[in-house]
């Protein structure tokens, strides 16, 4: 029979499995390539930022609304990031449902914005 895994449990892997030394060590090593990974990738995030904001501007959208439309557009750029073909297709047509659905964002909007990320509109 399986132990639980209680808290207390948990708390004791984590402290004999991150000591500062240890941890200290493995980002030296791979220091460098994680500082270019992440200039890679914020330079890619923030160009996604300056390509939305004439959609959005062009569709009126201001303030407040502007974060959830930026937001869907950080989701479908990660998902083309990590796949591709039929399933980077579902994936962004679920997101945009939910997005229409939960915030109340405009279709035609997000269709503009895949269209921006992908360079296609996918269909069901």
């Amino acid at each position: 029979m399986p132990l639980p895994k209680t808290p207390q449990r948990r708390f004791a892997k984590w402290s004999s499995k991150y000591v500062p030394d240890t941890v200290s060590a493995r980002f030296s090593q791979v220091e460098s390539e994680a500082k270019e990974r992440a200039q890679e990738g914020l330079i890619t995030y923030a160009n996604l930022d300056f390509d939305m904001d004439p959609i959005l501007d062009k569709y009126g959208i201001a303030g407040p609304d502007r974060a959830k439309y930026k937001a869907f557009a950080r989701k479908v750029l990660r998902e083309k990031l990590r796949i591709t073909g039929k399933a980077l297709d579902n994936v962004t047509l679920g997101l945009k449902s939910y997005f229409v659905t939960a915030y109340a964002c405009d279709p035609t909007v997000l269709d503009e914005i895949i269209k921006a990320i992908l360079g296609y509109l996918p269909t069901y």
